[in-house]
């Protein structure tokens, strides 16, 4: 059976004025319109709604009792659409972004409290995790968007490159005196590094530079988060080597010295999306607030943080 909510409505407001002219009028469409509504909807039920004459418009019998299922039936169909409805406009209040942790812990904060300004209602959720981990709740669609820190090859994947950060050293105690504010990557071989795991992408972009330079990368130490970074450098065990965004929540430890890596490498920071789909507006909202963010962050720090090539992905 093919009967749409408008032809129920239809039925029912002719049944209310018993009137063709009056209950067009009121539905908004003409009186030939509703004439041909209520005779498909007649041939549909297989059954005589209305007994007309050129004086009168009465329900038959069968037609008052379908009068009742109706708008039963529509009572249903709305209180439906309302559930629906309130379904859909929880699921535009949800947000939720995957991140590497440090760059969650720099870009993040400011982008979720402008949303929660904008937007009272928004429930934001973040993911910090490992840069693969980000992009594979991206694509089971647990995340709206990733910040990753490498362009990723995946079909399903777009890239938009944000920024550009340069790599940097943090010592602290008796290697500072063994770290000149500029130093090169052939210096390095000489002090016991610390960085993060093989997971990570700073661990991949300084193994790169030093392949490129013919050298296997052995750091010191590898451990997984940036706080065991800091509690390592601060004990003198060795010397940090991270992008310069991985290292800002560390810059507030006193007696820490900040070295540029002159022919470090650049890693590459953007935003991830799937291909397919169009992003909702809080999606759009937030994507947008990182932008600024980033370009904030450019502005701020032109030593240690570059502009996006122009090569888009």
């Amino acid at each position: 059976m093919n009967i749409a909510p408008r032809q129920l409505r239809m039925f029912l407001t002719l049944s209310d004025t018993l009137n063709f002219s009056k209950a067009a009028e009121q539905l908004f469409i003409s009186q030939p319109a509703l004439t041909k509504a209520i005779q498909d909807l007649e041939e549909e039920l297989g059954l005589t709604l209305f007994e007309r004459t050129t004086r009168s418009v009465r329900l038959t019998p069968g037609g008052a009792r379908m009068a009742v299922v109706a708008r039963s039936v529509l009572g249903e169909y709305e209180a439906g659409l309302q559930r629906f409805q309130s379904s859909a406009e929880r699921e535009a209040a949800q947000l939720a972004i995957a991140a590497w942790p440090s760059l969650a812990h720099v870009v993040l904060p400011s982008v979720c409290a402008t949303l929660e300004r904008q937007r009272p209602g928004a429930r934001i959720t973040l993911i910090d995790a490992a840069n693969s981990t980000c992009l594979q709740r991206l694509l089971n669609h647990q995340a709206d968007f990733a910040l990753a820190s490498v362009a990723p090859t995946h079909p399903e994947l777009r890239y938009e490159e944000l920024l550009r950060d340069r790599f940097v050293l943090l010592s602290c105690g008796k290697w500072r005196k063994r770290v000149r504010p500029q130093m090169h990557m052939d210096d390095l071989l000489e002090l016991p590094l610390i960085t993060l795991t093989d997971a990570s992408t700073a661990m991949r972009y300084m193994s790169a530079a030093f392949l490129q330079r013919g050298i296997e990368y052995r750091p010191h130490m590898q451990v997984d988060q940036v706080t065991t970074v800091a509690g390592l450098i601060r004990s003198e065990v060795g010397v940090a080597v991270l992008p310069w965004l991985g290292v800002m929540p560390l810059l507030p430890m006193s007696g820490v010295q900040l070295s540029e890596i002159v022919d470090g490498p650049l890693r590459s920071v953007g935003i991830v999306t799937r291909r397919q789909g169009h992003p909702a507006p809080l999606v759009q909202a937030a994507m947008e607030e990182v932008r600024a963010v980033s370009r904030a962050l450019i502005a701020r720090h032109p030593g240690w943080m570059a502009p996006p090539s122009a090569r888009r992905r």
